[in-house]
């Protein structure tokens, strides 16, 4: 009963973040002058094709640069990234009547983006001598995963991961195993709590937490427990939202 009261509301706040989202692209094409959509780092203005290719699925993959003829060698600072869903509009504006199509995201770097766009599905053509602007839109895609998820964890049943959702959900307690493997540590540098963290989340079944100040060590002993659990045949998904090692 957890899992269905979280499913239920979570989706029903993902709607209302969706449609605000949807609101706020909307306010934004109607309100905002271009030059200050651009500052903000959501539209990238007077962009003409560098090169168009074709992509996966027959998409047509266009890379937009800035005019290098008029000085302009790199795109201004933005907030594009592999994934973004993009309006391409031409040089009228951004609002709807003025849209070319929409694409995908596919690659930024400093002086180009690239767009992937589906001919079959927009009828989208394109002028190689024309100048466009670039709009970035509320983004559906990572939406529909969330709500795929979070529909497939609603119907969630008998699996490898049943143990896990029932102790997140406070259904059951977490478990260890009864005889914790001696551990030979990687890193003879961890201190006492590093090294107990370490053997303690190996212990777990299910779920291990660690947690601590700024600067105590928490990488590190990650980095320890992900080569033992290598060293044991384990596998090993990491997950993270910023630190890399």
């Amino acid at each position: 009963m957890a899992v269905e009261q979280f499913v239920s509301k979570t989706l029903e706040l993902l709607q209302e973040e969706r449609e605000a989202e949807i609101e706020e692209t909307r306010l934004w094409q109607e309100n905002v002058s271009l030059k200050d959509l651009q500052d903000k780092g959501v539209c990238l203005l007077k962009l003409h094709i560098g090169s168009q290719s074709t992509g996966l699925y027959g998409r047509t993959v266009l890379v937009l640069e800035p005019r290098k003829h008029l000085g302009f060698s790199s795109l201004p600072s933005n907030s594009f990234g592999p994934g973004d869903i993009v309006g391409l509009y031409d040089t009228g504006g951004c609002a709807a009547d003025s849209q070319v199509g929409t694409g995908i995201v596919t690659r930024v770097c400093q002086a180009s983006v690239s767009v992937a766009f589906d001919d079959t599905k927009d009828g989208v053509s394109f002028d190689t001598d024309a100048v466009y602007n670039l709009l970035k839109l509320a983004n559906d895609v990572t939406y529909k995963r969330m709500k795929k998820a979070l529909n497939e964890l609603n119907g969630y049943s008998n699996g490898p991961a049943g143990n896990l959702i029932n102790v997140l959900f406070g259904e059951t307690k977490p478990s260890s195993f009864s005889q914790p493997n001696e551990l030979e540590f990687f890193n003879k540098n961890l201190d006492d709590s590093q090294r107990e963290a370490v053997t303690f989340a190996l212990s777990q079944r299910e779920l291990a937490v660690i947690h601590g100040p700024p600067g105590t060590g928490k990488t590190t002993t990650v980095v320890e427990i992900i080569l033992q659990a290598v060293k044991q045949g384990q596998k090993v998904h990491k997950l993270d939202y910023k630190k890399t090692f």
